[in-house]
């Protein structure tokens, strides 16, 4: 039988290590934030491409890796700064109100946007 004072250093351990783990994600969205905001074009490296879904450029949508729960599905052309202002692109599609399948889930079996340019005639 686990005593009381065991639940309450347990407790105390757990309290601690939620300090750590938020400070963490703070200083992560920080860095994206900073980032995101610096204006420098991400690379292929450092995005998540949709399995399936095109920006209406041709190019596919795609999501920096670093960013948070609260970001959003853009066309990949615009995140790495060779977007064709002549051309229609997607809005930001929040995930929170988008499901688009990512290429690296399972169910999208190893098909992916990266690397696609199919413009509309």
């Amino acid at each position: 039988m686990i005593t009381k004072e065991q639940y309450e250093e347990a407790n105390k351990q757990h309290e601690a290590a939620e300090k750590i783990m938020n400070q963490y994600h703070r200083e992560k969205q920080l860095t994206f934030d900073q980032r995101l905001k610096s204006g420098v074009p991400f690379t292929d490296d450092d995005l998540m491409y949709s399995a399936y879904d095109l920006c209406p450029c041709g190019h596919g949508l795609a999501y920096p890796k670093d960013c948070g729960f609260g970001h959003y599905w853009d066309c990949s052309a615009i995140l790495k700064g060779i977007a064709d202002s002549k051309v229609k692109h997607t809005g930001q599609l929040p995930f929170a109100f988008y499901s688009i399948k990512s290429e690296i889930q399972p169910s999208a079996n190893g098909s992916t946007t990266r690397g696609v340019f199919k413009p509309k005639e």
